[in-house]
């Protein structure tokens, strides 16, 4: 295994370089595209990147459609591309999409990775991930059966259905029940526009047909609040248990409030300083073969090469005991 030194002054394990990197007269240009701009989750993982790019020595540009649109997201995929951007990272909204123009920007030279979300069908490079989907879905549902008990009726409220990494989270909330928790049983999995009013609206259905419902579960920070905003109005909180992958400043107010129980995320700063990286070494002449470390973050680094995935960590759950020990 061959070494590089990276632009933080650490060794970066696993990382060799295919080529001797080209000395750089222009900045690098390092892209990333959110599913949906402003919300605090990509807020953090902006932050994050921020950070990475300063001490990289990189330019660092963010920008996402202001509901999750696909075409919208595109649109700004594009743009990136004309613009000349060394490496766009995007966390797709809709895979089928988005192939076309990852293909294109790849002929132009273009670093292409996912990150947040993937498009494995995709020609993407590789895809930076905050946690394996199984381990997401697992650990959500073995929280709330701790909660609720290993039996009773569960509906699950997410994003759209073209947001391939909610999807694989679903499946395996789907299988965990099916093989660990027989007697857990998934009444209902909707899909809304992006709005917490939508999430509100489903939450409230899924209660009016199923009066003995032990638990709402939110697949999106989107979805979070207003799944436990209609298990609060109902006045349903010690019977209905709600949790999700949402921010821990989304769900903050409502963890203390008793209106949601948990939610299980990871922390998107990292995430976004290790896209950075990943993109600034890729840019450079690198590529990833093995584990590796990072300065500026705790954990290894694990490359899973059987799908070219960068896994930043497991899953984090924040209570009620943790919730303002984070910032994001």
């Amino acid at each position: 295994m061959s070494f590089k030194k990276t632009l933080l002054g650490g060794v970066a394990l696993g990382l060799t370089v295919a080529l001797p990197a080209a000395a750089q007269d222009d900045t690098t240009q390092i892209a990333f595209i959110p599913q949906i701009a402003g919300i605090p989750y990509y807020v953090a993982m902006e932050e994050g990147a921020q950070r990475a790019a300063e001490q990289l020595g990189v330019e660092y540009v963010q920008e996402g459609p202001t509901s999750t649109n696909a075409a919208d997201q595109l649109r700004i995929f594009e743009s990136f591309v004309n613009q000349g951007f060394d490496v766009i990272a995007i966390s797709p909204l809709d895979e089928e999409t988005l192939k076309p123009a990852i293909s294109r920007a790849l002929e132009q030279d273009i670093v292409v990775l996912t990150s947040d979300a993937d498009a494995p069908g995709s020609d993407r490079q590789y895809f930076v991930a905050q946690a394996l989907d199984q381990d997401l879905g697992y650990t959500l549902l073995d929280e709330t059966v701790e909660r609720i008990g290993d039996s009773g009726k569960i509906a699950i409220v997410s994003d759209s259905p073209t947001i391939q990494s909610m999807q694989n989270w679903i499946a395996a909330i789907e299988e965990r029940a099916e093989t660990t928790y027989p007697d857990i049983e998934i009444v209902s999995v909707d899909h809304t526009d992006g709005t917490a009013q939508r999430a509100y609206q489903f939450a409230t259905d899924a209660m009016t047909r199923n009066p003995d419902l032990k638990a709402v579960l939110g697949m999106a920070s989107t979805t979070c609040p207003g799944i436990a905003q209609a298990v609060e109005a109902a006045g349903a909180s010690d019977e209905v248990l709600t949790a999700g992958y949402c921010s821990p400043n989304t769900a903050r107010d409502a963890i203390k409030s008793g209106a949601m129980d948990f939610s299980v995320l990871w922390n998107p700063a990292d995430l976004g300083y290790l896209t950075v990286w990943v993109g600034n070494e890729l840019a450079n002449g690198g590529e990833i073969t093995d584990s590796f470390e990072v300065d500026g973050l705790e954990q290894t680094i694990e490359y899973m090469p059987e799908n070219d995935a960068i896994l930043l960590g497991p899953p984090a759950v924040f209570t009620e005991e943790n919730v303002d020990d984070f910032d994001f």
